[in-house]
């Protein structure tokens, strides 16, 4: 850990409820407006609560907004890391994350702080995982927007990863995903793919330890920025995704 906060906000004693942690590369555009909001939400709802920001290489001034943010409210924690992806900078703020609740969220706010409501009450309901999902079961409650051509290919690569390694999850990618804190330092720990096929990671792992998993329609709307390729990075992932039961033969 590089920064000091998280001595200076445990030092209360008290339990925290929600942790959320929030991946970022480069994301000087987007962090700052982010991070408000979600601090703004949080305080409606708990003052036990824990804002990670893991800044994953950045080579833009990301990491200085961090900071800042952390310097102005000791509940943001800030962690760096060499650049490694999306799913080893999850990983270091997961492991170190204390609430009894962990949500991990992309740091372009693409999907509605509220929706994080529906997720814990998954939890209430004895969910060890539930997770965001932009697959709509009823339009009229739900909203999803994104262009035609990354709802295609991202249709192939479910129907790719259904049939390869998490069968019944219509939806392993959205970047909302809240865990019970056992569960996460279970799954987190036996991570190992640093990439942005980490969601699918998870989901198979959280299968093989018979962690129940609770998928959610969520509000969703396709942010500009993204650093996702969904045809190059598409294929990484189904690379990756080939390699998860050869690299989780012992577990």
């Amino acid at each position: 850990m590089s920064e000091g906060d998280r001595e200076s906000y445990g030092s209360s004693g008290k339990e925290i409820f929600l942790s959320i942690v929030i991946p970022a590369f480069n994301e000087r555009s987007r962090l700052n407006k982010t991070v408000l909001e979600t601090l703004e939400w949080c305080s409606q709802m708990t003052s036990l609560f824990e804002i990670i920001i893991v800044d994953d290489g950045s080579n833009d001034d990301t990491l200085d907004i961090a900071r800042s943010l952390s310097k102005t409210d000791n509940r943001v924690i800030v962690l760096a890391r060499p650049h490694l992806g999306k799913g080893a900078a999850v990983k270091v703020g997961m492991l170190n994350a204390t609430g009894e609740f962990i949500l991990f969220m992309d740091a372009d706010g693409a999907t509605p702080l509220n929706e994080i409501r529906k997720l814990l009450q998954k939890m209430e309901e004895g969910y060890p995982v539930a997770i965001g999902s932009r697959v709509v079961a009823d339009p009229k409650d739900t909203k999803v927007v994104s262009s035609f051509h990354r709802t295609f290919l991202g249709r192939i690569f479910s129907k790719a990863v259904n049939i390869l390694a998490v069968p019944g999850i219509r939806d392993t990618q959205c970047g909302f995903k809240v865990f019970r804190k056992d569960a996460a330092k279970a799954l987190f720990a036996v991570q190992k793919c640093n990439g942005f096929a980490f969601d699918v990671e998870i989901l198979f792992l959280a299968k093989r330890m018979s962690l129940s998993v609770a998928e959610v329609p969520v509000n969703w709307i396709n942010q500009k920025g993204s650093k996702v390729n969904p045809l190059s990075d598409g294929c990484k992932m189904l690379a990756d995704i080939l390699m998860l039961r050869l690299a989780h033969r012992g577990n």
